[in-house]
């Protein structure tokens, strides 16, 4: 009589699958001997080896059913357990199983030993991890068990540096007491992160080129503290040597040079490479640009530093496509050629067109006015703007000079004229207006169109003299404040806000122009409601305000690398008067976004619900699909 066990788990069928292949292969190789018409080589032999691969790829997919699950267990709570497991290759291929019980164990091992890393790193120099691995069950358990122990804490640091003078080595002394401060916790992390501020400390005064020759941690599990102590070789004292261009082309020289903050003999400063560096980018002709010093001085301890650039193309063209279901589809067209010349100036024309309105405006930059950081700028434009609130018709022109005070603070102030025709409520009239522009804008966002961190605050104000009625006088502000928070320390989840206002001194409500005053509603401001439909009205229609005061405040979800999600509430209204009437209540609506984060920026899609929806006057709904954040 014949028997035959049944397969366990470490037996399968799978025992029988090699000769499914092979069998393949024996029945195409006598189809290739027996017909007058043979099959081609080269094809038998790639239908032999794919056939082989597949009875390979399943053998070790039915190899591989030792199925077992992971258990962690630690003495706090688990506290220790949701770090330890992302890093676990246990974890990571439970699902998949493994090929034998050796194998498990080789992977139990590893994680033991990254686990007891990871734990030193965090200060838990007496941790105990240990694995145990239970075959009695169904699936097998793989249970680790985790104590940090009791948690170490620094020692004072000591340093050994040679070549330096006692006021820079209390300078290092005070950086790394501040780095790495006595009794707090021994991070792996803080004690990797001094090295770099040794060096970078060295480097800012006159030694680029030091090294950290040996460092030593000294644990001392009976007192329970970790005591670091650096070895620095400073290196000779450095100043700058000659400095040589590469990649330029277009870019003369004289250009570039004037924003290398320093001269050739000047006490070395890694700061100041970062600066020229920012200097440059700033310029907006390089897309890279590269600086890196030599390893050697020569006889009289100079340094030579090169930098490397590579341009952009000197022409740009842009198109942008907007829609909106309070104006409708609107197109943006813009050109720029920024190396005018040898990249002395730059020039641009950028044209709006819509149903309701047609602009077109150019400018005009040239650099260096009078200082490095410093420019001046022209710009012109004509156009027609028929809206509800009123119809105009102008052209003007305004000539600036711009100052970049820090990398992050932009002020201005300039002289322009302006000749409109504006016509409301049937009444048109002509103006021509000589008006003085100034503004700050400070931005220390760390990205221009998705930001995640950081604020930006602006303020703008010009006075306003017609000439064609010089009693006519009025005084125009104002100022907005966005901030960026990012609640997930990864740009996943970001809260987004930004207030703005503004003010209208010196003329009464009628005198100022209508296309100059205060207009709230719409996808820049507060959506869910008509452009421009939010505040004073006569009738139906809108009349501005010569004040206003709006919030925006958002939460921007990016679930993954191209796709994210909205939620928004905003609020604003104007208002008569100069400043804002606080009695009256702002208009609110609320709505849900869909972002697709493109190379170019994330393109935009918001639906906004009024929630003070006035009968005859809002619509349910408002859609708009523009490219960029809402703000």
């Amino acid at each position: 009589m014949k028997t035959t066990s049944s397969p366990t788990r470490r037996q399968s069928k799978a025992c029988d699958m090699p000769w499914i292949p092979v069998g393949a292969a024996v029945t195409l190789f006598s189809h290739y001997r027996s017909h007058s018409r043979p099959m081609p080589l080269t094809w038998l032999r790639l239908v032999v080896f794919l056939a082989c691969a597949f009875g390979i790829h399943d053998t070790l997919s039915f190899a591989a059913s030792l199925r077992y699950a992971v258990q962690m267990e630690d003495s706090v709570e688990g506290a220790w357990a949701s770090r330890l497991q992302p890093l676990s290759e246990t974890v990571a291929r439970e699902k998949e199983g493994a090929v034998s019980l050796s194998q498990l164990r080789r992977r139990a091992e590893k994680d033991k030993n990254l686990f007891r890393t990871f734990l030193r790193s965090e200060g838990f120099y007496a941790c105990e991890v240990a694995y145990h691995i239970d075959p009695s069950t169904d699936p097998l358990t793989v249970r680790f068990t985790v104590n940090p122990g009791p948690l170490y804490v620094l020692e004072e640091t000591t340093l050994d540096v040679s070549g330096i003078d006692a006021s820079l080595f209390d300078v290092l002394m005070e950086t790394t007491r501040s780095s790495l401060p006595a009794s707090s916790p021994a991070l792996a992390a803080h004690i990797a992160d001094a090295d770099q501020k040794i060096l970078s400390i060295l480097g800012q005064h006159g030694h680029p080129l030091a090294r950290i020759s040996e460092r030593r941690v000294i644990v001392r599990h009976d007192a329970r503290t970790v005591h670091p102590h650096y070895v620095v070789s400073a290196g000779p004292k450095t100043f700058f040597g000659p400095v040589s261009l590469v990649g330029l082309e277009s870019v003369r020289e004289d250009v570039v040079r004037p924003r290398i903050p320093w001269k050739e003999g000047d006490l070395f400063d890694t700061r100041l490479m970062t600066k020229a560096q920012d200097n440059l980018i700033r310029m907006d002709l390089f897309s890279v640009v590269r600086l890196a010093h030599g390893s050697t001085v020569d006889a009289q301890g100079r340094l030579p530093v090169e930098i490397t650039v590579v341009e952009k193309k000197p022409r740009t063209f842009k198109g942008g496509f907007f829609y909106s279901t309070d104006v409708g589809p609107e197109l943006n067209v813009s050109w720029e050629n920024r190396i005018i010349r040898a990249g002395k100036a730059k020039v641009g024309v950028e044209s709006w067109l819509s149903s309701q309105r047609m602009i077109l405006g150019g400018i005009a930059t040239w650099r260096d006015f009078l200082r490095t950081d410093q420019l001046v700028q022209v710009e012109g434009h004509m156009g027609q703007e028929d809206w509800d609130a009123y119809w105009t018709r102008s052209v003007g022109t305004t000539v600036s000079v711009v100052r970049d005070v820090r990398p992050t603070i932009r002020a201005s102030a300039g002289a322009g004229f302006r000749l409109s025709s504006v016509e409301q409520a049937s009444n048109r009239e002509t103006y021509g207006h000589l008006f003085l522009p100034a503004f700050v804008r400070m931005d220390t966002t760390d990205n221009p169109l998705d930001p995640a961190r950081g604020f930006r605050w602006h303020l703008q104000t010009s006075p306003y003299w017609d000439l064609t009625d010089t009693s006519l006088f009025f005084w125009k502000t104002s100022t907005s404040l966005s901030t960026y928070y990012d609640w997930s320390k990864d740009g996943r989840l970001v809260l987004a806000s930004i207030v703005a206002a503004g003010s209208i001194a010196g003329a009464t409500q009628g005198a100022v122009p209508a296309d100059l005053r205060f207009y709230v509603g719409g996808g820049g401001s507060v959506r869910g409601y008509e452009y421009q439909s939010v505040g004073p009205r006569d009738g139906n229609d809108p009349v501005g305000g010569r004040s206003f005061l709006s919030w925006n405040g958002e939460v921007r979800w990016r679930m993954t690398q191209r796709y994210g999600l909205a939620a928004f509430l905003d609020g604003g209204t104007a208002y008569e008067s100069p400043v804002p009437d606080f009695t009256r209540s702002f208009r609110w609506a609320t709505g849900l976004g869909f972002r697709y984060y493109s190379p170019l920026g994330p393109f935009r899609m918001d639906v906004a619900f009024p929630l003070n929806r006035r009968a005859g006057i809002d619509d349910a709904f408002q859609i708009y699909i523009s490219l960029g954040q809402a703000f």
